[in-house]
């Protein structure tokens, strides 16, 4: 016999019952006493006694993984922590570069912007990059900024969260959107190119709406609103007025502006 693999969500009310019941379910389907549990994980019995009965206010992590380490019981702490990386990733300086780029071409096609915006009550659940609102038609639009794409799947995740979350955020700021636009914007090296080509399939299918749509909307209120994600690549030393250019797939554009992450923070970073 064995038990079902169990997940306990760390945050969850009852999180000291649920491992309580874990424990004491495990010892009785194995024929263990408690103290013989206690014995074997090198627990003291009252301990063992305590998390069973669930009477603990709290659970030792060291105790709980030498109790299921002697009932056999695999575990492991899987802590998502890609919300702490979005904000180690907005204190990087080539990171705020292309974000204070991004915000200062809105703010003159008459956008009202918001960097970083922190989403979630009473603890941090993620970061936005960039809000912008227009009251003309009530559009707000969400950025994401990247500066490389280690890894597409947890991007379009978090970009699905944004999109989700942006309206309540952008009400809480005194806006009223009406619609929503997003907006992926890359930091224009070969590197981010690579990475496209090599998830060329799913960039097409996530991102289905043409930059040239996007920019010529953003600009006038007038124009229809692409459906569907746009992405978009960006130099924030250039001073075109095309501020930003269609990705390398499928167009026909020069070269990347920079080869790295580090070329471009050795070029824009220099003081």
């Amino acid at each position: 016999m064995a038990t079902p693999s169990t997940t306990i969500d760390l945050a969850a009310a009852d999180v000291v019952a649920r491992v309580a019941r874990l424990v004491r379910d495990t010892r009785n389907l194995v024929g263990w006493s408690q103290r013989e549990l206690a014995g074997r994980s090198g627990v003291a019995q009252a301990t063992v006694c305590r998390v069973e009965s669930g009477a603990a206010r709290s659970i030792d992590v060291k105790t709980a993984s030498r109790l299921f380490t002697a009932l056999g019981l695999r575990s492991s702490l899987d802590i998502d922590d890609f919300r702490l990386n979005d904000r180690r990733r907005q204190r990087d300086g080539v990171h705020a570069q292309v974000n204070g780029f991004c915000a200062r071409r809105l703010e003159r096609l008459g956008w009202r912007t918001a960097m970083e915006v922190l989403i979630g009550d009473g603890s941090p659940r993620g970061w936005i990059d960039l809000l912008a609102y227009r009251e003309a038609d009530r559009a707000l639009m969400v950025q994401e900024t990247k500066t490389d794409i280690p890894d597409m799947g947890a991007m379009q995740r978090s970009v699905a969260f944004y999109e989700r979350m942006a309206a309540a955020e952008a009400r809480r700021i005194g806006w009223q959107p009406r619609r929503i636009a997003v907006l992926v914007v890359l930091l224009d090296t070969e590197v981010v190119a690579r990475r496209l080509a090599d998830n060329r399939e799913i960039v097409v299918r996530a991102f289905p709406a043409p930059i040239r749509e996007m920019t010529a909307w953003l600009a006038d209120p007038a124009c229809l609103m692409p459906e569907g994600w746009a992405m978009g690549t960006c130099d924030p030393a250039s001073r075109a007025a095309a501020w930003l250019r269609p990705t390398t797939l499928g167009s026909r554009r020069s070269a990347p502006a920079y080869r790295d992450y580090a070329d471009a923070a050795a070029r824009l970073l220099r003081s």
